[in-house]
């Protein structure tokens, strides 16, 4: 209904011109062309508000570390391997996490949604916690890594007919 209201609009100003049917229309609302131009002024005005976009990682981070100064460094750090995915790479880590140091966090869409949750979790954390999630963990394996050695496991070697 208004995509064809839209169109009829545009028809009209493509044929006799803004200021005439700016005229008309005020004439037909008993108003002047003034209050319909500040009319239309406002409503444009409303709809081109900055959509807001959310902080990032790092930037909740910051804002963390500023409220526990005592754990700035070690929440700065594990804040860049979250967004590195080098920490709580997959979103079922990440719920994994929270549910082992008992967060209730709903449904998590996804890891960048879930980043504040984290965040406000690690700096509720004791400062020697720290310790342990900073410890690179590369000889754990991913699932990929698990994955692709299952797949790439060498065959045995079949004894029957290989003289």
């Amino acid at each position: 209904m208004n995509d064809l209201l839209d169109i009829d609009v545009r028809l009209l100003l493509v044929r006799y011109g803004r200021n005439k049917v700016l005229q008309a229309f005020a004439r037909l609302g008993e108003q002047t062309v003034e209050d319909l131009e500040r009319q239309l002024q406002s409503i444009q005005q409303k709809s081109t508000k900055p959509k807001r976009v959310p902080p990032s990682v790092k930037e909740l981070a910051e804002a963390a570390a500023q409220e526990h100064p005592e754990i700035a460094e070690p929440l700065r750090a594990l804040a860049v391997k979250f967004e590195n995915r080098t920490f709580l790479p997959q979103l079922r880590d990440v719920q994994r996490f929270l549910d082992r140091i008992g967060v209730s966090h709903g449904k998590l869409k996804s890891r960048a949604a879930a980043a504040p949750t984290v965040i406000r979790t690690l700096a509720k954390l004791p400062p020697d916690s720290f310790a342990q999630l900073l410890v690179d963990k590369t000889s754990a394996d991913s699932d990929y890594a698990l994955l692709a050695r299952a797949i790439m496991r060498p065959k045995p070697l079949s004894t029957k007919g290989n003289k």
